[in-house]
């Protein structure tokens, strides 16, 4: 704890502890440099040295300081000081809505809307500048001494909430986590809707739509379970109103209010209906308070802008009311009990710096361990409570991890992703999906799991869940006009199977592809079927046209066609006819079978007239 009269960063000189939270301190502070009050958060120490953590906080801090809206607390500077990291930010007096909830139960049905409108204007803004909050909880919105609605650590949250590590941090926050951060999955400004939505419940009905003993069990709850409707925990909750609570708390992102405006609308329209003549308006969460506003009047001349800006000044009086009742509250307890303090919160800080807090403070310290899927020797639990109020030397248990038990990685394949992961988180483990293509496994549905089932692992670990997406898709290779060897190889590199071979008599080379199914470029599942159309060579030849060729030109022709030649010379007197064949037997264009024989008739200059005849064989 920083001691009073502290100064921070030669800068901010520390008045008093405001709060303190799992992931930071906040403190109220003079701006010694412009001669103002200041909030300022210093992050705990164990933050402070995780460099990922720390460039998380001041990124989002920048993005955070740039949105001005009179529904955020604004933040004016960050910095570096004694090894850690603080933000300094506009100073709200007032009260955590967390805290007027919890004094007064449900509140009224229109102070509810008017104050879930406040804090979705702010969200809208934010929301414009890509800016989401990822921790809006009650414990977030002030409601300063005008009644107006004030929500701080926007973008800040992205830091720390989501790690479901530190139990102190993020007991609170779980309740108001949407299913898709429960998953670990990427958020959206559905995210901050969702939170919204359980905000707005909780104001409502006094009652949280889930909760439970561990951040896990909440956790679980939000991504499978459905919550009670408002109205029948608070039956003066309207049906009307039931049903936009109810979208804003819906699992899928998509099912929800699409934009903060239509939320916005949505609950302005409620709000007019409950508070037009003769609308269903309800005060009971506010009986004690001695102020109505008054009746709307319309005279003609702005009359029912007046009466809106009377039914808003009413509702700040009642704000202010509550928060005076409170003071006095406080007050009666604080003059009987002289020696009792406020128990600090200790939990989410380490073994040695909560007891030396509790030491310091006047309290004994009682510990015990716990399996738990924080740290080792992190507070995880404290009873009083933080804030709660104690007598100096009085007992403070503290539960302190002693790291993460082990249990068996249960069987989740061939289960659907969702029931996979629900399984998986619900005996504590995180989940790493990874998308892998499968002939054997239906897509959607998991292949295998990393560490498999039945391995001993630490809750908190993360298990790898392989989940298919179905068949390989791949491309059917062109092997028309190649070889059938060469074909079948390109075929099976494609990871495709060669189908059936037709062989088709044909003028092509035989062996040669003369079709394919499917055609080339076709998308199919991998391991399917190609089938080959192969050219093989006619049973019949035809006789080509040789009468009139040089003898070896004409044999070439002939044995190309795979027919057999033989030669006979013949006394021509033409020089011109001398070594050309002048007849051949059978004549060009007869079919004739394969192999068999066609003669030619070959002139030859000689002085006498005999004649030789020459036989060769089928060639090629």
């Amino acid at each position: 704890m920083i001691a009073p009269g502290t100064i921070i960063d030669d800068r901010y000189r520390v008045i008093s502890r405001l709060g303190s939270g799992g992931m930071a301190d906040v403190y109220l502070a003079h701006d010694q440099l412009l001669g103002r009050q200041v909030a300022v958060k210093v992050l705990h120490a164990h933050f402070a040295e995780d460099q990922e953590f720390v460039e998380r906080f001041r990124r989002e801090a920048s993005s955070a300081a740039a949105l001005s809206h009179p529904n955020i607390v604004g933040i004016f500077d960050r910095g570096e000081w004694d090894g850690t990291y603080y933000i300094a930010m506009e100073y709200v007096p007032g009260r955590t809505l967390k805290t007027i909830v919890e004094e007064h139960g449900a509140l009224d049905v229109v102070l509810a809307i008017d104050l879930s409108l406040q804090i979705l204007q702010a969200a809208r803004l934010a929301h414009a500048r890509g800016v989401i909050h990822r921790d809006l909880k009650p414990q977030n919105v002030i409601v300063d001494e005008e009644g107006r609605a004030r929500v701080t650590d926007f973008g800040i949250a992205r830091a720390g909430a989501s790690e479901m590590t530190m139990t102190g941090s993020v007991l609170g926050t779980a309740q108001y986590l949407s299913p898709e951060q429960a998953q670990g999955y990427p958020v959206t400004a559905a995210s901050d809707i969702y939170s919204v939505g359980v905000i707005l419940y909780e104001m409502l009905t006094g009652t949280l739509p889930f909760d439970g003993e561990t951040p896990v069990a909440i956790a679980f709850k939000q991504v499978a379970a459905e919550p009670v409707r408002p109205s029948q925990i608070n039956a003066t909750v309207p049906t009307t109103l039931d049903a936009i609570v109810m979208k804003a708390l819906a699992k899928e992102p998509a099912e929800r209010f699409t934009t903060d405006d239509s939320f916005i609308a949505a609950l302005q329209l409620e709000r007019e209906r409950l508070t037009s003549p003769g609308g269903p308006t309800d005060m009971t969460a506010v009986a004690a308070v001695p102020f109505a506003p008054p009746p709307p009047t319309d005279n003609g001349n702005g009359g029912a802008e007046e009466d809106e800006e009377r039914s808003r000044r009413a509702l700040w009086w009642t704000l202010g009311i509550l928060a005076l009742a409170a003071i006095a509250v406080a007050a009666s307890l604080l003059l009987s009990g002289k020696n009792k303090v406020a128990v600090p919160s200790v939990v989410g800080q380490s073994e040695q710096e909560a007891v030396a807090t509790l030491h310091n403070d006047g309290f004994e310290v009682f510990p015990t361990y716990v399996h738990s899927t924080s740290p080792a020797k992190i507070v995880v639990r404290q009873s009083p409570g933080g804030g709660a109020s104690a007598e100096k030397g009085s007992r403070v248990e503290l539960e302190i991890s002693s790291g993460p038990t082990s249990v068996d990685v249960p069987e989740v394949v061939g289960e659907s992703e969702a029931v996979a992961i629900s399984k998986l988180e619900k005996e504590g483990f995180k989940v790493k999906v990874k998308l892998e293509a499968s002939g054997a496994v239906p897509s959607g549905h998991v292949i295998s799991t990393t560490p498999s089932a039945g391995t001993l692992a630490k809750v908190g670990s993360t298990v790898t869940v392989a989940v298919s997406t179905g068949a390989e898709r791949v491309g059917v290779p062109n092997v028309t006009g190649s070889q059938q060897a060469v074909a079948e190889a390109a075929i099976e590199n494609a990871k495709l199977k060669v189908g059936s071979v037709t062989k088709k008599t044909s003028e092509e080379p035989p062996g040669m592809v003369l079709s394919q199914s499917p055609a080339a470029g076709t998308q199919v599942k991998a391991g399917e079927s190609v089938d080959l159309v192969v050219a093989q060579a006619p049973k019949e030849a035809t006789v080509p046209e040789v009468e009139g060729d040089k003898r070896t030109s004409a044999e070439k022709k002939l044995r190309e066609a795979h027919l057999g030649v033989s030669v006979r010379y013949i006394v021509v007197a033409n020089p011109s006819e001398n070594e050309v064949v002048v007849r051949q037997t059978p004549s060009a264009g007869h079919k004739a079978p394969k192999g068999s024989t066609v003669t030619i008739e070959v002139g030859r200059l000689e002085s006498t007239s005999t004649s030789t005849t020459t036989t060769t064989s089928e060639g090629g």
